[in-house]
């Protein structure tokens, strides 16, 4: 007889140990603000043109997404086979460092910035090499470039626009790193089509150059799960080597395919998101004694004397806020995503009432 295994965490490998889960709120009953969503319901007419659709659950996906990555081409104006797709924009981050990180290779990231990245670092074995965004939020460019020139640095992901900090990236620092790194350098643009910046015109001149792009913001799909890289045809054919087969499911391929054909009535979500985007920045900094950080997307980095007793304040309100905790470079804030208007509002009322009870009198005007 075998020896029974009375503690399974004894083999579990040392990366995976010292990891801590990736976790989030699920509040049905709260306005949710915390995850960068669009909140807007699917455009007219959509949701009932893919249910129409006679997909066959029992077969396989198609596993290389051709009518998906011809759509995504037609919006992007590069070729279908120079597009990934993924389950969800996280797969592609993990399928990047199977084909460029691992053991002995480095990663360079930019904190504060999204947080999937060091994760998925971890489970490859790659190195982490963290050089903070400037106190303007800026990227620190000359210390990027210095980490990337290291013979160990294989990846270089800047977020642009970043998250959670909101900031947009000037595109010659970003292509400087392109071009004198010779590294692979992804760049995240998941809230592109709120700044309304992309390199994706560089990618024709720039082997070493990755766009990483997802359907969950804008185009409302986050439970949906889909994403798209985008690149050179033989830098994408090198990831595609990891790819597991049938990876992005069958509904989710023909939604995607359906949102670009309606891309003016998202187009025209994405603007109104905008609008009430900055009017939770005005009625933000109308606030006292709270830093609002500038943002390029459709979520806001705030900072107030008591960031964990607002979320608290927030959520017996049933507004459901990000607590960021302790943030490299500004310390503990939240963020907070735009809502639909009158939960905009609502959200706004509520700030004014939690600012009027923990303002003293003496200091109220």
């Amino acid at each position: 007889m075998g020896k029974v295994l009375s503690n399974p965490e004894s083999l579990v490998r040392p990366a995976v140990q010292q990891l801590i889960p990736y976790e989030t709120k699920h509040l049905p009953e709260c306005i949710k603000l915390d995850a960068n969503e669009n909140p807007f319901p699917w455009p007219l007419g959509m949701k009932e043109s893919l249910f129409a659709e006679k997909l066959a659950f029992n077969r396989y996906p198609d596993g290389m997404g051709g009518d998906l990555k011809s759509a995504i081409g037609t919006y992007t104006k590069i070729s279908p086979n120079g597009v990934l797709i993924g389950n969800g924009s996280d797969e592609l981050i993990q399928l990047i460092l199977l084909t460029f990180g691992g053991l002995g290779k480095s990663l360079i990231i930019h904190p504060p910035t999204f947080g999937m990245y060091k994760i998925y670092a971890r489970l490859t074995d790659t190195t982490v090499v963290e050089v903070p965004l400037l106190d303007s939020l800026a990227l620190d460019t000359e210390k990027m470039l210095e980490a990337a020139l290291s013979p160990e640095a294989h990846v270089v992901i800047i977020c642009n626009p970043n998250n959670p900090t909101g900031s947009l990236f000037p595109r010659e620092d970003i292509l400087r790193l392109v071009r004198e790194s010779g590294k692979i350098v992804v760049v995240d643009e998941a809230y592109a089509e709120f700044s309304e910046e992309t390199l994706i015109p560089e990618l024709e001149n720039n082997p070493n150059l990755v766009i990483l792009r997802t359907f969950s913001k804008s185009f409302g799909m986050a439970g949906l799960r889909l994403g798209y890289l985008l690149g050179q045809p033989e830098t994408i054919a090198l990831i595609n080597k990891v790819r597991p087969p049938f990876n992005v499911n069958s509904f989710s391929q023909k939604a995607g395919i359906l949102a670009l054909e309606y891309l003016a009535e998202y187009q025209a979500q994405i603007q109104q998101i905008k609008e009430e985007t900055h009017k939770l920045q005005v009625g933000l900094a109308q606030i006292p004694d709270v830093v609002v950080y500038p943002t390029w997307a459709n979520f806001i980095l705030f900072k107030p004397v008591d960031p964990d007793g607002w979320a608290a304040e927030l959520l017996k309100r049933g507004f459901l806020v990000r607590n960021m905790g302790v943030l490299p470079v500004l310390g503990k804030c939240l963020r907070i995503s735009a809502g639909l208007p009158d939960e905009n509002e609502g959200f706004l009322r509520a700030i004014r009432e939690i600012s009027e009870e923990t303002i003293p009198c003496d200091k109220r005007i």
